[in-house]
């Protein structure tokens, strides 16, 4: 017989810890389905941009994040999800060992970057190479970098990157930038910015950290050049194969999501890159984990015939518990 919980959550990084933890604290029983701990946090050597934290790093966040979630009585498993489907008693969720039931999930898988695709690829991760310009950038203030991608993430990138670098590259495949034209036309007027258009990267090396790399335009000839860091902005891939066929997905394959993190399906609800939030940000991502799983728990108390809660404060008075 599958396991039964009260609540479900799919995604160990921000927002599916996050959600664990405003669960956790009501004293319901509550699991947590990842591959891994942290997700895209892994890939943050230094976190400077969440608040109230200072010199931290995504894996130790991560690990705190963790420890909060198991503190409160949280329940946490490394397995996949294959499968999520209706049935009688609320929702099934079959992974690659196990099946569980549930009353409600809440869906934070998160999505993984493109990666470039060249050997050695994975060396220089955080030593030079970097997925997430938005995170990263501020590190190369007056250094030499290179940013290869498509579309509106290469000339976001390019933009950010021109107020913080000396010097980039801007590499793409096409024989011309495709995008807002405003954001078009404000590159060609930067002078730390050299396009490079029909190219890509053939190869990268270096030492301890990223030195150079080999940019292969479309004849086949090459040029190496020196860059203190690359940026690789060619999209994410989101994985919702398990649970696309039972809720609303939009156009760019994320889950449509209410601000409180409701999906189409009243018992499944939905929390960080995965979703429809605009803004891919940790502190988005955390934010969007406690409303869903806040929401999850309200869903599942009003089954049982109970008014649930609207914030997570709680203040003790003899035996009553007041939430705030």
């Amino acid at each position: 017989m599958p396991q039964e919980y009260e609540i479900i959550i799919v995604g160990g990084g921000p927002a599916g810890l996050s959600a664990g933890i405003f669960i956790a604290r009501q004293k319901v029983s509550c699991l947590l389905i990842s591959k891994d701990l942290g997700g895209q946090l892994n890939l943050i050597p230094k976190l400077e941009n969440y608040p109230g934290t200072i010199m931290s790093s995504g894996p130790l966040l991560a690990k705190t994040l963790e420890n909060q979630f198991l503190m409160f009585g949280g329940e946490m498993i490394y397995d996949t999800v294959e499968r999520v489907d209706e049935v009688e008693s609320g929702i099934k969720v079959k992974t690659t060992r196990s099946e569980f039931t549930a009353k409600a999930i809440v869906v934070a898988p998160g999505k993984v970057p493109n990666n470039l695709g060249v050997e050695n690829e994975s060396a220089f991760v955080n030593k030079g190479i970097h997925y997430c310009t938005k995170c990263d950038a501020p590190f190369y203030q007056g250094k030499t970098t290179a940013v290869i991608g498509v579309g509106a993430y290469l000339l976001e990138s390019g933009i950010l990157l021109s107020r913080m670098a000396s010097k980039i590259y801007m590499i793409y495949k096409g024989g011309a930038l495709g995008g807002d034209k405003e954001m078009i036309a404000a590159i060609e007027k930067k002078e730390n910015i050299e396009l490079v258009p029909q190219s890509s990267v053939k190869s990268i090396s270096g030492g301890n950290n990223l030195q150079t790399i080999t940019i292969v335009d479309n004849s086949g000839t090459e040029k190496v050049v020196n860059v203190d860091g690359l940026f690789v902005e060619m999209g994410s891939k989101i994985n919702l194969d398990f649970i696309k066929h039972i809720v609303k997905l939009n156009t760019k394959n994320e889950i449509e999501v209410e601000s409180d993190g409701k999906t189409s399906h009243p018992a499944i609800f939905a929390a960080g890159d995965a979703s429809s939030i605009p803004y891919k940000q940790i502190v988005a991502a955390c934010s969007g984990g406690a409303n869903a799983g806040l929401s999850a728990f309200n869903y599942v108390e009003k089954l049982k015939g109970r008014p649930g809660i609207r914030a997570d404060w709680k203040k003790t008075i003899g035996d009553t518990v007041f939430h705030y």
